[in-house]
């Protein structure tokens, strides 16, 4: 099965969909040294307040780096489709996921309708 026959994607549009996942990983791989390197440096603190404060910094920056652990993975996972010939498939029911979902949300594994019922299940927006 060809991977355009499955995403009624042309060529054209499943390359520029491959190299925007590739970007996207990029940068969240630089994100991830910089994190380290962020990590690496901090320095201690004079007084109460400023530890504070850079204690609330480092758990939004750690919250910031979980959140594009996971978002790489799902990129990792997408370009491992798209080599395999299922990009595009609802990992839910197998359908074919709407094009122009794929361009808005070149990394989603499921179609509209299965994100809707498991964001109903679940109560939780992804």
């Amino acid at each position: 099965m060809n991977a355009t026959e499955l995403t009624e994607l042309t060529e054209t549009e499943l390359q520029n969909l491959k190299e925007s996942l590739l970007f996207q990983k990029s940068t969240i791989l630089n994100k991830s040294h910089e994190f380290k390197e962020e990590q690496s440096s901090m320095a201690a603190v004079a007084d109460e307040a400023e530890a504070a404060s850079q204690d609330i910094s480092n758990n939004i920056s750690i919250h910031l780096h979980e959140r594009d652990r996971t978002a790489l993975y799902a990129i990792e996972r997408a370009l491992g489709k798209i080599a395999d010939g299922t990009y595009g498939q609802c990992e839910s029911c197998s359908e074919i996921i709407n094009a122009r979902r794929l361009q808005v949300r070149p990394f989603t594994a499921l179609c509209i309708d299965c994100m809707e019922e498991q964001e109903s299940q679940t109560g939780l927006f992804q």
